[in-house]
């Protein structure tokens, strides 16, 4: 079981803290959100009166909602709708410094994505003001350590259950901030109880993952080093990451075998270890073939669009051209697909790949020569039906004349 034993986690000093430190807590971290306004397009195509053309037309529309990404810019094409800072900028002086430096320029994202999911793929840097994020120093597993970084990068196992923190762990009020009042859900707002949010309003949410759920561990044991900062650390055991080299031919040849590094949520041996490992290898092989299938089918569709532009001009016959030519580009893209997998397959996995052939050649073999004698029998020519032989028992027939 992960273990924090009696330690207790506090946020970084500052006035946006909680009331003391919390007991049982392996992860402890503030997120602050504003609301503020977001541009959302909508398109609509129509296809010309006259000629292969299509006329696009692009609509744009304000949506609030909340976003942990801080106050944003000016609206492309609503300069007159400016977004409010509200007290954003007395957040971040009240929070304290960060514990890092600044992360790096956000990358481009597609329209009308939701703030939320926005911020997700965006990765927001609880490590910088107003937001924070404390893990606990005395976290471990039985006898060995977990560094911050463990906890940090394998999110699915140590960060997968957020829970709020008790209401009576948040402060009622902030004297430097008389704006901030309690909610019912233990929440810092700006908002009234039974008011809507309006933009430049802010909620500050205080979330903590508890100890005392299972892990299961393929590492490297490793010795605990004292750190300047930190000092001593309390469990002289951790875990790390092991480079694997298999050494053949007496060390004159090397085959990198990767990384033994796997961590999961809840209590599992080594051959379920082992076994969860294929089946998310194998995941990831079928949605990677699913993706090349379906690009490949869309490359020859692309293709094709010559052909289904001209026959757009023509009022039946568009959508039945439409429709035959993805019939081909379904059927071009699927043996192009099968036939790079078959390669590829023969690439990694000679010995199999050769069985396999070898029984299909001779499958096809019996198969055609099978079919070649059916074939010699039936141009062979048929001979006279024979008389079938009397018997001598048999009766022979009467025959009556009249006169």
């Amino acid at each position: 079981k992960v273990s924090v034993d009696d330690d207790a986690l506090d946020l970084r000093s500052g006035a946006l803290n909680i009331s003391s430190p919390l007991t049982k807590a392996l992860v402890i971290k503030r997120t602050c959100s504003i609301y503020q306004k977001f541009e959302q397009s909508a398109q609509q195509t129509k296809n010309d009166m006259i000629g292969a053309g299509q006329t696009t037309t692009t609509t744009f529309s304000i949506k609030e909602d909340w976003t942990p990404m801080g106050p944003q810019g000016q609206l492309e094409h609503f300069p007159n709708d400016p977004n409010s800072r509200g007290i954003w900028d007395e957040l971040v002086t009240e929070s304290g410094p960060s514990d890092t430096a600044a992360s790096p320029a956000a990358m481009k994202l597609p329209p009308n994505l939701p703030p939320q999911m926005a911020a997700l793929f965006q990765q927001v840097d609880l490590t910088q003001s107003p937001h924070c994020m404390s893990v606990s120093k005395s976290a471990h597993v039985g006898g060995f350590g977990l560094s911050s970084d463990i906890i940090m990068t394998e999110k699915a196992v140590f960060q997968s259950n957020w829970m709020q923190v008790p209401a009576e762990l948040v402060p009622d009020h902030i004297e430097s901030l008389p704006e901030l009042r309690k909610d019912r859900y233990g929440n810092l707002t700006t908002v009234e109880e039974g008011d809507q949010p309006t933009n430049g309003d802010v909620m500050i949410k205080f979330e903590y993952i508890a100890d005392g759920f299972d892990a299961s561990f393929i590492v490297q044991q490793v010795l605990l080093d004292a750190d300047p900062e930190v000092g001593v650390p309390e469990h002289k055991y951790g875990v790390d990451k092991q480079k694997i080299i298999d050494e053949k031919c007496c060390g004159k040849i090397a085959d990198d075998l990767g990384v033994i590094w796997m961590v999961r949520a809840g209590r599992h041996d080594l051959k379920e270890m082992i076994m969860m490992a294929k089946e998310d290898e194998k995941a990831v092989t079928k949605v990677l073939r699913i993706l090349c299938w379906i690009l490949l089918v869309a490359g020859w569709m692309m293709l094709f669009s010559i052909f289904t532009t001209l026959l757009s001009t023509l009022p039946l016959l568009g959508a039945l051209g439409s429709a035959a030519f993805f019939i081909v580009a379904l059927i071009v893209g699927t043996v192009c697909c099968c036939a790079v997998t078959a390669v590829a397959y023969f690439r990694y996995r000679p010995l199999i790949t050769t069985i396999i052939l070898a029984i299909a050649g001779g499958i096809a073999g019996i198969i055609i020569w099978r079919l070649n004698d059916a074939n010699e029998a039936s141009l062979q020519p048929t001979s006279a039906p024979v008389a079938a032989p009397k018997f001598f028992m048999e009766p022979e027939e009467l025959v009556l004349e009249y006169y």
